[in-house]
């Protein structure tokens, strides 16, 4: 026994020289942490196009920076921009549509072409991107902060989106203070597109969009925190997967951009799959999810530092922006007595047909609504037509379409106004007294709890 180990071959080469052996290609194994390489991609994948989506909407996240379509002009749009030509160009030659597309430079979270240009590039370069990462990384796959990564851009990228259209909802902004202008009322059911259908049945209950408006906040509040935020999740795809269908049943142009926040909240929840099938399948226990390693790293000051800078801000300017409409939304539309404007019903229509032929002579009115800059007025054909306001005081100047021209001196006492001038060049008197809400049966209902009549 002895023997044959001093009769070894040669002398062992030292370990040093063993381990600085560089190792050949068929040495290389996968890290035992390695995610499986469709988990990878699929992350990467997701990672990259969801930043290029959402990232560039982050400014349009703030309604004061002119986000969200509440003005013209404002850094949101000039940020916008930056990204609006790679998206017309594909509109152009991918998808063949012809023309200037000024919609394209009027803000972000629109079904234009260009946000579906700009859609298309996410996706192609997000999987150019994931394909080139994991073969890059193909001999020690790493990168196991990408989950992480992605789920605190989802889950933030949600909560900024629906700030400020809670806030709209809330104040309220989007859909009114409840109660439904007359001009709305006046419209018939068939004459309505279906996006002002929608509209008006969410202006008829002020307590409906207000807890519509309640439920996207609450979203907001619960992705804020690690804790919350798969309850948030659930919450946000019931919330926006109704929010969603309804912008494609009654054709609401911001389609893409609620898909997409359900697409969001759909990858959070399938982070935890495994886990609420257990809890609501199955009735399994599951362990506590612990700290994400990305979160270890960041001191917890800052990382609340940043959630309340983030939303805070969004949630401040969505109130600076919106409060004065909400004041304004809230007050009752009633005509100031002094004035021409308000909602009137024609009592008399007199006109002198000498000189007017019977096609010429402008036929009765039975309903005029006066605005700045606007006349709308249903006719005794049951048309509605809807008029330019020129501003002269004290005479009501409107042009219509068809190049109808009317010039009326009006008069006020209390609710009853008198105009006399004429129309087309054909004198007229027209009596009106205002016109109440309680005229309208739609109004004239009031919620009760036993419905017995």
């Amino acid at each position: 026994m002895r023997t044959l180990i001093d009769e070894s071959p040669g002398p062992t080469a030292p370990l040093s020289a063993t381990i600085a052996r560089p190792p050949a290609d068929s040495d290389v194994r996968p890290r035992p942490d390695a995610q499986p390489l469709i988990r990878r991609l699929a992350e990467r994948f997701a990672l990259i196009g969801f930043a290029l989506y959402h990232l560039p909407l982050f400014i349009n996240n703030y309604p004061s920076l002119g986000g969200g379509g509440m003005r013209e002009g404002g850094l949101a749009i000039s940020w916008g921009h930056i990204f609006t030509p790679p998206g017309i160009w594909v509109a152009h030659h991918v998808f063949h549509i012809a023309g200037a597309m000024p919609n394209g430079y009027r803000g972000d979270n629109g079904d234009v072409a260009e946000e579906f240009g700009r859609l298309l590039i996410a996706v192609v370069i997000a999987a150019l991107g994931a394909i080139g990462w994991t073969w890059a990384d193909r001999r020690r796959p790493a990168a196991r902060w990408t989950s992480e990564a992605l789920q605190l851009l989802l889950r933030f990228s949600i909560a900024l989106g629906l700030t400020s259209y809670a806030i709209a909802k809330i104040l309220p902004v989007q859909f009114g203070s409840g109660t439904m202008d007359a001009l709305g009322l006046e419209q018939r059911l068939g004459e309505m597109h279906p996006m002002t259908l929608l509209w008006s049945f969410m202006m008829y209950s002020r307590p409906y969009a207000f807890f519509g408006g309640l439920m996207e906040l609450v979203v907001v509040v619960l992705l804020c925190f690690r804790r919350t935020a798969t309850l948030g999740a659930v919450l946000c795809l019931a919330v926006m997967s109704n929010v969603a269908i309804m912008n494609y049943a009654y054709g609401v142009p911001v389609k893409l951009y609620s898909t997409m926040i359900v697409l969001s909240a759909a990858v959070l929840l399938l982070y935890d799959a495994r886990r609420l099938w257990a809890v609501f399948i199955t009735s399994d226990s599951v362990p506590r999810v612990e700290h994400p390693a990305l979160y270890q790293r960041i001191p917890r000051w800052l990382r609340w530092t940043t959630k309340g800078v983030l939303v805070g801000s969004v949630f401040a300017s969505s109130i600076a922006a919106m409060k004065p409409g909400g004041e304004d939304a809230a007050r009752p539309a009633a005509s100031a007595a002094g004035t021409v404007e308000g909602v009137w019903k024609v009592t008399a229509f007199e006109m002198d047909r000498r000189g007017a032929t019977a096609s010429a002579a402008p036929s009765p009115w039975l309903r005029v609504f006066v605005r700045p800059g606007m006349v709308a007025v249903r006719l005794a054909t049951d048309s509605l037509v809807y008029c330019s306001r020129t501003p002269s005081a004290p005479t009501l100047s409107f042009t219509c379409a068809g190049a109808h021209r009317g010039d009326l001196q009006w008069s006020r006492a209390g609710d009853v106004l008198q105009l006399a001038g004429t129309i087309d060049s054909i004198p007229v008197r027209v009596t009106a007294v205002t016109l109440h809400p309680s005229d309208y049966a739609l109004l004239r209902w009031h919620f009760r709890w036993i419905d017995e009549p």
